[in-house]
């Protein structure tokens, strides 16, 4: 199978996933409403990002971690929000497959820069939802689990998956203090970008905190891990 072949391929599951999304995200109220196919589209393109990069096995790592971007994304987008539902059972997932590849590739090493990001990511937002819980919710800190394994198995070093983590939380930030500036702009303008922190989710208290950083912390981590030799050098 060609390269072309092969990635249009994965970019088609990857719509199917996204429509497999739609249940999930219609149980928290965060189905988009749009006539344009949100979760198809973003399933699609980031999976044929990940098959212009791999074809073995570490290709349904990436999956299985985008898919699972996009679900949780969408409801922080729209609840503020990021469910154990989708979230525990996508870090357990990916644990276990890059537990298995790597073991059966004879590269165990890459487990412990795995398990390295995690660690390093998670105290990292644990500080910050200590120092301001209304910014930095604990559902980021179980979110920095599953970004924490994929930039740091993805790095070639202990060393390097702690540069991993810092620079996928460089770009998270970044991009967070993007989004809210935009969010405050808009507000200024009397338009509405990101759903009421005050509105709550038929009133059963959902949100937490006053701003979805989940979002920004995911597409830095994508981006670490779909490129780290360009990022790391």
């Amino acid at each position: 199978m060609s390269d072309a072949v092969l990635v249009i391929a994965v970019a088609g599951l990857g719509a199917v996933a996204g429509w497999a999304l739609r249940p999930f995200l219609r149980s928290f109220d965060a189905e988009p409403t749009s006539r344009v196919p949100v979760p198809e589209l973003l399933t699609a393109g980031l999976f044929a990002l990940a098959a212009a990069q791999h074809r073995d096995w570490r290709l349904l790592v990436f999956l299985v971690f985008l898919a699972s971007c996009v679900g949780l994304a969408l409801v922080d987008l729209a609840q503020y929000r990021l469910p154990n539902k989708l979230m525990f059972p996508s870090i357990s997932l990916v644990a276990a497959l890059i537990t298995i590849g790597q073991i059966a590739e004879g590269e165990p090493d890459a487990i412990s820069h795995a398990l390295i990001g995690a660690l390093v990511y998670t105290a990292i937002l644990f500080v910050m939802h200590l120092i301001n819980p209304a910014g930095m919710g604990f559902g980021d800190v179980k979110l920095a689990l599953l970004l924490g394994v994929m930039v740091g198995w993805v790095a070639g070093s202990r060393l390097d998956a702690v540069r991993a983590v810092m620079i996928a939380l460089l770009i998270g930030s970044a991009l967070g203090v993007v989004l809210g500036v935009g969010r405050m702009l808009v507000m200024r303008l009397g338009g509405r970008f990101l759903p009421d922190p005050e509105e709550g989710s038929a009133g059963d208290g959902w949100r937490h905190t006053t701003f979805p950083f989940g979002p920004p912390l995911m597409i830095g981590a994508i981006v670490v891990a779909l490129y780290p030799d360009t990022i790391l050098g």
